[in-house]
């Protein structure tokens, strides 16, 4: 699987040239993907590959998800008789410390499609077109085939340079800068961070107690149900887990690590769903 393109500042980037895409940047990490000819999905990050959404380390289950359920596996086969010369790049979205409307914001949004018969990167609106023929979501565009000269790029020095975001009540927290020469920026209005490590930790029965909540486990439950599985203590804690971890991951992630025991936290969940099943029978 190809290695996605690194984007650095935009203060550590040179002049842009030819066209110029600006696209919406939500907070969230890098998260990429392949297509076996079978239409199996091999997913990636910093850390590893996995073969199966379910194995997919928490944080991304719910973009793993995305990319299983609306990847219109037909359109790719039509498109290419090698699906796994193809590397899908993106990000999954989470809560760094920026609130958005997280149920607005796609689990995972396309960024860039690697080729490996032409060997190199599509252009951001190529790109742009791949995802949307595939059903995947992606950028939100700002600005499409804007001159370079043309772009005022020094706007974004100032929070009041940012245009309003299409997921959240407010100006957008980033911008995704490209052109189809491959150069690349990205910038901030509030720079995305970890919060930092409370002084003292709370137990994992303690963030259940807080997080899976009655509401938010019947509100699981019926999500569960609408996707047409099977509504279990287990299916529910997992969709549960996964959504609670993306929309509170800077409360509850410390330098990449759960701030508790995330075993323990996934059998202090279950326990309040068979609970609340219990009670409600």
């Amino acid at each position: 699987m190809k290695q996605c393109p690194e984007t650095p500042t935009l203060a550590d980037t040179e002049a842009f040239s030819g066209h110029v895409w600006v696209q919406e940047l939500p907070t969230g990490a890098a998260f990429r993907f392949t297509v076996a000819p079978s239409g199996f999905v091999t997913f990636a990050t910093a850390d590893g590959s996995f073969d199966v959404a379910a194995s997919v380390p928490v944080a991304f289950q719910r973009a793993a998800r995305l990319i299983d359920d609306e990847l219109d596996r037909d359109a790719l086969q039509a498109a290419t008789d090698a699906p796994s010369e193809i590397t899908f790049c993106g990000i999954a979205t989470r809560n760094e410390g920026i609130e958005y409307d997280w149920e607005s914001v796609p689990a995972f949004v396309g960024t860039d499609v690697w080729s490996g018969r032409s060997e190199s990167f599509l252009s951001p609106d190529a790109a742009t077109g791949v995802f949307e023929r595939l059903g995947l979501p992606t950028l939100p565009a700002i600005e499409k085939e804007r001159p370079a000269p043309h772009t005022d790029l020094a706007r974004f020095e100032e929070s009041a340079g940012f245009p309003p975001s299409a997921w959240r009540d407010g100006p957008a927290a980033g911008v995704l800068i490209r052109d189809k020469a491959g150069g690349r920026a990205a910038t901030w209005r509030v720079q995305p961070s970890d919060a930092p490590s409370p002084s003292e930790q709370p137990s994992a029965g303690e963030l259940a107690a807080e997080y899976a909540t009655v509401e938010r486990i019947e509100q699981t439950g019926a999500a569960v149900d609408d996707d047409g599985a099977s509504v279990t203590v287990d299916a529910i804690r997992d969709r549960l887990v996964a959504d609670v971890v993306r929309e509170a991951y800077a409360e509850l992630f410390a330098d990449g690590e759960f701030v508790a025991s995330l075993t323990a936290f996934e059998s202090a969940v279950a326990e309040r769903v068979q609970q609340h099943q219990f009670t409600a029978e």
